[in-house]
């Protein structure tokens, strides 16, 4: 679990989001989860302290990450303006700075795909949330994905059609932070390659 030093409002996101992650339909998606969610929240801090920023000026980034996914409970196609109308209210309310209301708005909104943050902190909850890709949980976190798809989505992809989806993402797919580039590269390549292998069976 993160340690949040004394991060009071991290600590209040964490026990709100939590309540909505845990008692939602959140709860019932396979990969876009409460586990999912404590994973980025602990790539947020381990890109942070990989870019040697200090725990205060990553905050809002961490609160984003605990809210980025909680839109999945009203909506899953167009989730993260949910998410972003739940993470100002709750954060107007307990006057948290407007300005780093905006950083976490913005980080959030850079997670919708295809990524496109637009700031450093952005950068930072971009790469947290797909980190999975670079170790050694991609073709657990995927079957999870495709199972997901397939309950909420009603979509379903032979073997093949999947293996070929998820090696165009890893193959077209770049890290945004100089810390993910250097240090998860070889991983996601690892990845790419034994995805290009099974392929070759088919």
């Amino acid at each position: 679990m993160a340690t949040y030093l004394s991060m009071p409002m991290v600590e209040q996101a964490e026990k709100f989001c939590t309540d909505i992650l845990t008692n939602s339909r959140c709860k019932e998606l396979p990969f876009h989860n409460y586990n999912h969610t404590v994973q980025v929240v602990n790539n947020v801090l381990k890109i942070g302290k990989g870019l040697s920023i200090k725990s205060a000026e990553l905050e809002p980034v961490i609160i984003a990450a605990w809210f980025h996914d909680t839109g999945f409970c009203d909506a899953y196609d167009g989730h993260e303006p949910i998410s972003i109308s739940l993470a100002k209210e709750f954060l107007s309310k307990t006057g948290y700075p407007i300005d780093k209301i905006a950083v976490v708005t913005s980080c959030i909104e850079a997670t919708k795909m295809t990524q496109n943050p637009a700031n450093k902190y952005a950068e930072i909850l971009c790469d947290a949330d797909v980190l999975h890709i670079a170790d050694n949980n991609f073709f657990y976190r995927k079957l999870l994905l495709r199972r997901e798809w397939e309950l909420v989505l009603d979509k379903y992809y032979s073997d093949k059609e999947w293996h070929e989806l998820n090696y165009e993402f890893l193959k077209s797919h770049t890290f945004f932070t100089s810390y993910v580039r250097d240090s998860c590269a070889k991983g996601k390549l690892t990845n790419e390659r034994k995805v290009n292998d099974i392929l070759a069976f088919y």
